[in-house]
């Protein structure tokens, strides 16, 4: 079970390579580098029987929001081991343990200073996604390639949108840092988070 860092060091900052092979040749694991998934950056799943530790990652995301979902789910295969179900997946071992490996990277400067500042206030008390800090999903966003979509957040409440050209809503009222939007298909009712990429539909 190796992973193959040719592979990984065209997703992650170069500077970060070194680190994350002392890691992973420590505590080896399956990296699954997948599509985009609208539902999560990433995740973890413990290991079964004989089958070794899984971790996934959206292969569409940025070098540095690659490394953090990477880190992130590695902090979960750490607690893991230490203490199986006996503590809360998000709770304080995690992070503690995500915020003491990210600092690694913050003392490397592997991030640009400004998204390093906003990590450090993401780092005093880590959210289960990283999609609920508003604050550093917009910074990461500067890092990713061209799109034509824009964030849900961005349009007006009853603005029709696609959402990966597959299905297609309309904005609806803020619900926290999600908005309940009506598939127009359907006619259900969804909470799409306020960072989803989407399109914009303008009827002629």
């Amino acid at each position: 079970m190796e992973i193959n860092f040719e592979i990984l060091k065209n997703h992650v900052p170069t500077e970060s390579l070194p680190t994350l092979k002392t890691w992973f040749n420590q505590k080896p694991f399956n990296l699954k580098i997948t599509k985009k998934r609208v539902t999560k950056f990433g995740d973890f799943r413990a290991s079964l029987k004989n089958t070794p530790h899984q971790i996934s990652v959206n292969s569409n995301l940025n070098p540095y929001a690659f490394l953090i979902t990477l880190t992130h789910e590695f902090a979960h295969l750490l607690v893991w081991d230490r203490h199986r179900h006996k503590v809360k997946a998000h709770g304080v071992e995690w992070k503690t343990e995500f915020a003491t490996l990210m600092r690694v990277f913050l003392i490397k400067d592997v991030f640009p200073q400004h998204l390093k500042i906003v990590l450090e206030n993401h780092l005093k008390n880590p959210p289960a996604s990283s999609a609920r800090d508003i604050d550093l999903i917009n910074e990461l966003k500067k890092y990713d390639a061209p799109t034509d979509t824009i964030q849900l957040s961005e349009i007006p409440e009853g603005s029709k949108f696609s959402l990966n050209d597959k299905r297609f809503f309309i904005k609806g009222n803020k619900r926290r840092t999600r908005f309940l939007c009506k598939e127009i298909s359907s006619k259900k009712d969804y909470l799409i988070h306020g960072v989803a990429e989407i399109k914009l539909i303008i009827d002629n």
